[in-house]
């Protein structure tokens, strides 16, 4: 009959062959989870990146970069800059994107952002690519790695951790006039909300002239004539 020191140390044998054999499984999720990574890298981090920006992303206003061609001359519309929409043009028609504020016009401070990572071209009558400048962390497009492509309406960029969608404006379209029934009623409205700001301005006015009456009424004032008790009182104006 085994003793009890046999019994523990069987037992811890047993302990120590399930923690060895816990542990070359999480060695062979390691080395899965590791080809998997050297071979689809750039989708494993938009994985990531998603991951880790679901619960921050909420409520906050979605970044984008929108493009504007009109046959030679194109411009960018975007908010990447402090959250503010701005009207950048450019004389080269390229907008470099990057952390040096010196050297890219979308200045942004990413911590996996290049100084110079990327740039947005505008080739008149194709459109706006996007060129990878030999960043580090490397630039997708809809999850795929790429050195240069040319942006498509929707696209989703990716550069270290900023992330934005591109769109595309080709045309511009001039609309027929205002009937005049809605010219009407803009006019109606306009003249009733004009008359409503005269009416609040004058009783404003008003209540402003009122109180300073008031003011002036309650002064008091120091009776110079009267003394109670060695000290001077306060009587009423005339």
């Amino acid at each position: 009959m085994a003793n009890r020191n046999e019994l523990a140390a069987y037992t811890s044998s047993l302990v120590n062959m399930s923690e060895y054999a816990e542990l070359q499984e999480r060695l062979k999720l390691y080395q899965v989870f590791q080809k998997l990574y050297e071979h689809h890298r750039g989708l494993l981090d938009e994985i990531l990146d998603l991951e880790n920006s679901s619960s921050t992303s909420v409520g906050m206003t979605s970044a984008y970069v929108q493009g504007f061609m009109s046959d030679e001359q194109g411009y960018l519309v975007t908010n990447l800059m402090q959250g503010k929409t701005q009207a950048l043009m450019q004389p080269q028609q390229t907008w470099v994107i990057g952390r040096d504020p010196r050297r890219s016009f979308i200045s942004i401070q990413d911590i996996r952002l290049s100084r110079c990572h990327a740039a947005i071209r505008y080739v008149p009558h194709q459109g706006f690519y996007l060129i990878d400048l030999g960043s580090r962390n490397h630039s997708f497009v809809n999850g795929e790695l790429v050195r240069q492509v040319l942006l498509r309406d929707g696209d989703q960029v990716r550069l270290g951790s900023v992330a934005f969608t591109f769109f595309l404006c080709q045309s511009t379209k001039t609309l027929e006039p205002l009937p005049a029934e809605v010219v009407t009623r803009l006019a109606h409205h306009q003249a009733a909300a004009q008359a409503t700001a005269s009416e609040v301005g004058i009783a404003v006015q008003v209540v402003s002239e009122q109180a300073e009456d008031v003011e002036e009424d309650s002064i008091p004032t120091l009776d110079l004539y009267h003394e109670t008790s060695g000290f001077l009182r306060l009587g009423d104006s005339e």
